[in-house]
C-alpha cells in the first residue's frame, strides 16, 4: 500500500495494470503459503513425522465436547506429547478418540489431559462410489488419524487440565448446556435450544433434521448469520441507552463485539458464526467511524479476514452458502422488494421479508442443487412461518439462561419455549408432509454450477444495463447448459453396471441399467449406505427401481453373467459350484471368522469377500480374491 501511494497512484496507466498484477501474484503466492501454514502436517512436531511404531504411549487434551455415541464416547484430542523410543517430547496434531462406553469416558470433560496407548488407524477413503469423503472432511480440520481405546488403555492425568481461550469457553459451553437440562427441558425441546443458541446439534433426530432441510429452513438450527444478526440486534436495542455521546458509543461498541466473539467461540467457532461476527463487528465499527458504508465490501473483507483465520473453510459447505446468501441479499434484494408496494406497513414488512427469503434462495440455489440435489419448493412459505417462531424461540432460550437462578421466572420461560419449539417442529414436519415440498433427486455438474451463476449474473446485469446484448448472452448460455446436460444423461445412461458395495453390516448387489435400477440385499442397509444409494441413484439419473432380497444362497444373473453368493462358504461344496460354473463366488467376511477354506475352494477363481470381519488365514489359500474392505465395491462394466 506504502508502494502504490508513493509511486503508483500518480504513474500511468501501464503501471498501474502492472502493479495490479503483481499484487494478485502477491496475493496467491501468499494464500498459498497460508495454506501450507494451516496444514499441521508441516509441523516438525506433527505426530506424523514419527514412526507410528516406535510411538510407545501419547498425551493431549480434550478439545471439543465429548459426545456420547450408541457403544462409545467420542472425543477430539490435540496432542502435547509422545513417548517415542523411551522418551516423552513434545508434538502436536488432532486425532479422533473413541473411548470403549464406561462411566470414566462419560465423566470426561473439555480441557482434560488424558495419556493413553493405543494404534492410531489412517481414516478410510471411501470404499463406495459417490459415497460421503470423510476422510477428506477431517483432513480439512488437520485430523488424519482415529483410534479405539479400551478402558484400561487411557486414564486422565490427575489434577492436570490444559487451558486455552477455545477450551475455556468449551467448559463454559457445557455448563450452559447442563443448564438447559437442568432447566427442564428435555429430548427434542433440548436438542432444539442446543443447536440454535450454542451450535450443539448432535442430538437432534434425523428425521427432524430432514424436515428442515426438506423445507429450506435448516439453517435456523445452527449457529449462523440469523443468529448472530438476531443477537447482534438484541444487543443494540439493549444497550441503545449508551447512543448518548461519541464516548459511550464506543462503550457499547465493544460490549457488543465482545460479546458477539464470545457467542461465537461458545457456539464451536463455525464459519458462518465467524463471518457473521466478522461482517457484523464492521459495520459497527464503520458506522462508528463513518457517514456512509459499502456493505459489499464489508462481506468480502469479512471473507478474507476469515481465511486468514483458516483458508480450508473455503472448503466448507456452510462458509460457501453463508457468503452466497449474504452477497445474493445485497445485490438481488432491491429487484424484488421494489417490485411492489403496500399502503398497509405490515404487508411491507411481510413482503421484505420474502424479498430475502427470494434472494438468498436464489443465490445459493446452483451451491445447494450441487451439494444436495434437492430445491424446497416451498421455502417462501416455510422461511414466513419459521424464521419468525425461531428467532422468538431463541430470545426465550437466552432469557432461560439469564434466569435460571429464579425457579418461578425459569419454568415460565422454559414451558412458553418448549411450547414454541414444538409449534415450530410440527410445522416443519406438516410442510414436509405436503406434496411437491420438495423437488429432490437433481444432478448438478460442476460445469453446471458455473454455467447457473454465469447465467444468474447475466440476467441481472442486463435489467440493470438495460442491454438487449446481455440478455441474448444469457439466452446463449442457458442453452449450453441444457446442452451439456442433455449430453451428460446420454454418457450415464450408458454407463450400465453392477456394483457390490462394501458394508460391515449389509450385504448389498445394485445393477443399473440406464435410468433403472435394481438392487438386491439381506437386511435394511443403514443410514450411511442409504445415503450412497440415494447419491449414485442420483448420478445415474435413475427413474425405475426395484428391490428384492437375498437369501443365504442365492444365483444371480446379470447380462449373462452368473454370480453365486453364499452367507456361509461352507455349504458351498464342489459339485454344486461345478453344476452352476459362476463366473463369480460372492461370500460374506462373517463366514470366514473361524474358518478353514476347503482345498477345491481355494482353487476358485474370481471370489469377492464383502464386509470387513474376515479371517486373513481363511482366505489366504485363494489366489485371485477381491476384498471390498481394502479395494472398495466391486465394479462390473456390462454391455
Amino acid at each position: 500500500m506504502l508502494l502504490y501511494f508513493i509511486l503508483i497512484k500518480q504513474s500511468k496507466t501501464f503501471t498501474k495494470v502492472l502493479f495490479g498484477v503483481l499484487l494478485q501474484v502477491f496475493l496467491f503466492i501468499s494464500g498459498w503459503l497460508l495454506c501450507a501454514y494451516n496444514n499441521d502436517k508441516q509441523n516438525i512436531d506433527n505426530y506424523n513425522n514419527y514412526s507410528a511404531t516406535d510411538i510407545e504411549s501419547y498425551s493431549g487434551y480434550i478439545s471439543e465436547i465429548p459426545v456420547e455415541k450408541t457403544k462409545s464416547v467420542k472425543a477430539e484430542i490435540t496432542l502435547q506429547q509422545i513417548k517415542y523410543k523411551g522418551k516423552w517430547q513434545t508434538a502436536s496434531g488432532k486425532m479422533i478418540v473413541y473411548f470403549e462406553k464406561a462411566d470414566k469416558a462419560k465423566n470426561l470433560e473439555t480441557g482434560n489431559t488424558i495419556v493413553f496407548i493405543g494404534k492410531p488407524q489412517e481414516m478410510q477413503t471411501p470404499l463406495n462410489p459417490h459415497e460421503f469423503d470423510y476422510k477428506a472432511y477431517l483432513n480439512l480440520r488437520n485430523i488424519y488419524h482415529s483410534v479405539y481405546l479400551k478402558d484400561e488403555s487411557w486414564g486422565v492425568v490427575d489434577k492436570v487440565q490444559t487451558f486455552t481461550l477455545f477450551s475455556f469457553t468449551q467448559k463454559i459451553r457445557k455448563q450452559l448446556l447442563n443448564t438447559y437440562r437442568q432447566s427442564g427441558l428435555e429430548n427434542t425441546e433440548f436438542a432444539m435450544v442446543a443447536a440454535l443458541v450454542l451450535g450443539y446439534d448432535d442430538e437432534i433426530d434425523r428425521p427432524l433434521l430432514n424436515a428442515y432441510s426438506h423445507t429450506g429452513t435448516l439453517h435456523v438450527l445452527s449457529v449462523s448469520g440469523l443468529h448472530v444478526g438476531i443477537i447482534y440486534m438484541l444487543l443494540g436495542y439493549m444497550l441503545s441507552f449508551l447512543d448518548r455521546n461519541k464516548k459511550t458509543t464506543w462503550i457499547k461498541v465493544f460490549l457488543i463485539l465482545g460479546f458477539l466473539w464470545f457467542f461465537v467461540l461458545l457456539s464451536g467457532f463455525s464459519a458462518a458464526a465467524v463471518r457473521a461476527a466478522f461482517m457484523f463487528s464492521l459495520i459497527m465499527l464503520g458506522k462508528t467511524l463513518f457517514e456512509q458504508v459499502e456493505t459489499a465490501n464489508i462481506v468480502l473483507v469479512s471473507a478474507f479476514f476469515s481465511l486468514c483465520i483458516n483458508p480450508f473453510w473455503l472448503a466448507d459447505i456452510g462458509f460457501q452458502l453463508s457468503y452466497t446468501a449474504v452477497l445474493g441479499i445485497i445485490y438481488l434484494y432491491p429487484y424484488f422488494n421494489n417490485m411492489f408496494a403496500f399502503s398497509w406497513g405490515f404487508a411491507n414488512k411481510v413482503w421484505a421479508l420474502c424479498s430475502v427469503s427470494i434472494a438468498a434462495q436464489l443465490a445459493t440455489l446452483p451451491v445447494t442443487l450441487y451439494y444436495f440435489h434437492q430445491f424446497p419448493a416451498l421455502f417462501l412459505i416455510t422461511n414466513l412461518v419459521l424464521i419468525p417462531i425461531s428467532t422468538l424461540v431463541m430470545y426465550g432460550s437466552i432469557l432461560v439462561l439469564l434466569f435460571s437462578k429464579v425457579t418461578l421466572v425459569a419454568n415460565v420461560l422454559v414451558y412458553i419455549t418448549g411450547f414454541l419449539i414444538k409449534i415450530m417442529n410440527a410445522c416443519a414436519v406438516f410442510f414436509d408432509s405436503l406434496p411437491f415440498c420438495v423437488i429432490d433427486n437433481i444432478h448438478l455438474t460442476m460445469i453446471n454450477l458455473i454455467g447457473l451463476y454465469l447465467l444468474l449474473f447475466l440476467v441481472f446485469i442486463s435489467i440493470e444495463e438495460r442491454s438487449y446484448k446481455l440478455l441474448m448472452s444469457s439466452f446463449v448460455v442457458a442453452v449450453v447448459i441444457l446442452i451439456l446436460s442433455i449430453f451428460f444423461d446420454l454418457q450415464t445412461k450408458r454407463n450400465n453396471e453392477l456394483v457390490i458395495y462394501q458394508s460391515d453390516k449389509t450385504n448389498m448387489l445394485a445393477v443399473f441399467s440406464g435410468n433403472r435400477y435394481v438392487q438386491l440385499s439381506d437386511t435394511i442397509p443403514d443410514d450411511r449406505l442409504q445415503s450412497t444409494l440415494r447419491e449414485n441413484k442420483i448420478y445415474h439419473d435413475v427413474v425405475y427401481e426395484k428391490s428384492g432380497q437375498l437369501t443365504n444362497t442365492s444365483l444371480l444373473i446379470v447380462n449373462h453373467k452368473r454370480i453365486l453368493f453364499a452367507k456361509d462358504v461352507m455349504i458351498l461344496s464342489q459339485q454344486f459350484i461345478n453344476s452352476i460354473n459362476p463366473d463369480y463366488i460372492w461370500i460374506t467376511g462373517n463366514s470366514l471368522k473361524r474358518v478353514k477354506l476347503p482345498e477345491f475352494f481355494c482353487k476358485q477363481e474370481h471370489v469377492i469377500v464383502s464386509g470387513k470381519f474376515y479371517n486373513k488365514k481363511a482366505i489366504a489359500c485363494l489366489t485371485n480374491v477381491y476384498l471390498t474392505a481394502k479395494q472398495g465395491a466391486f465394479i462390473v462394466s456390462l454391455p
